[in-house]
């Protein structure tokens, strides 16, 4: 029977040394059937991931307690490296991850996708590129040599995809270091933001001819203030990308692969999970991925793989 959840351990990086708990979590590289499950995230806030996460990582662990497995632990990661380490060491089995971080993840070959997740209700989203509704601006050509803001280098749709998008197209990409700086007339200039809301008030003001968000972003009243939106339309808009994905280290047993998915498979439908979903960041379900998804995250992955080949060196 499932006994209990672990204390939280925070991985922290001192002096480039990874500090875990003084309870060994798992052998590195073990895929056999153990006695603990580790369930990750990144994030610099433990206790709010410790909140989301808890009462879901109970629940599944008392569905896979027929495996033997006793514990959940939960463990925070400073950053996707060091994630990428902890898996690849056999120390996280089971991670939420935006498209981006985890096609990043599957190149690395530490983790593959295992269901979509219906973040805050929500099975996908859209990339947004948007102008001043005065802008000449009428298409994507329309973007070489003026600026444009991306929200920052993590985001899925403020970042990655629209610029796999434009460097699909043809375009080349240069980063600018401010928005005061001239931008290059043969390049789509871009900087980034920092924030959704930095990113519609510069093109609000002029700082910037463009910018990305989400369907989301744009749709939030506190990001994108009506009074900032009259002045904004909207350029284009992406192919649905997957709001979140639940992912599994690549060498954990089948058997505790299989045992998860069935869990999260059949949450929705159980009373028991209700709390536990509403916790996990307002999750509806998780399901299959469907086509629109599978296509997204080939492009994705092709992208990553273009820009791999571009950074290493002719033979």
């Amino acid at each position: 029977m499932f006994n209990r959840l672990s204390t939280i351990c925070w991985v922290t990086l001192i002096a480039g040394l990874a500090l875990l708990t003084t309870r060994p979590l798992l052998a590195a590289g073990a895929d056999t059937i153990r006695d603990t499950v580790v369930m990750a995230a990144v994030g610099d806030d433990p206790q709010r991931h410790l909140n989301a996460m808890k009462p879901l990582a109970e629940y599944v662990g008392s569905k896979l307690a027929k495996l033997g497995i006793e514990n959940v632990d939960i463990l925070i990661a400073q950053n996707r490296d060091q994630l990428v380490r902890l898996l690849r060491d056999g120390r996280v089995d089971w991670v939420t991850e935006t498209a981006y971080s985890a096609a990043v993840l599957e190149e690395t070959g530490a983790a593959e996708i295992l269901l979509r997740k219906w973040k805050h209700g929500v099975a996908s989203y859209h990339s947004m590129l948007f102008v001043h509704r005065d802008s000449a601006i009428a298409s994507a050509t329309g973007l070489q040599g003026k600026k444009l803001a991306f929200q920052h280098p993590g985001s899925t749709t403020g970042y990655f995809v629209p610029r796999s998008e434009l460097e699909k197209n043809g375009f080349r990409m240069v980063e600018l270091r401010s928005v005061r700086h001239t931008p290059l007339p043969e390049a789509v200039n871009y900087i980034f933001s920092g924030s959704e809301y930095n990113s519609a008030l510069w093109v609000h003001k002029g700082l910037v001819d463009a910018a990305v968000l989400s369907n989301l972003d744009w749709q939030n009243e506190t990001l994108v203030p009506t009074v900032v939106k009259s002045d904004l339309r909207v350029l284009y808009t992406s192919a649905p990308i997957p709001r979140a994905l639940e992912m599994v280290r690549s060498s954990l047993d089948p058997r505790i692969k299989a045992a998860i998915r069935e869990a999260l498979l059949n949450a929705a439908a159980d009373p028991d999970a209700s709390a536990a979903l509403t916790a996990y960041h307002g999750t509806l379900k998780f399901d299959e991925l469907d086509r629109a998804s599978i296509d997204v995250l080939a492009q994705i992955r092709d992208s990553l793989n273009s820009r791999r080949i571009a950074r290493e060196p002719a033979p």
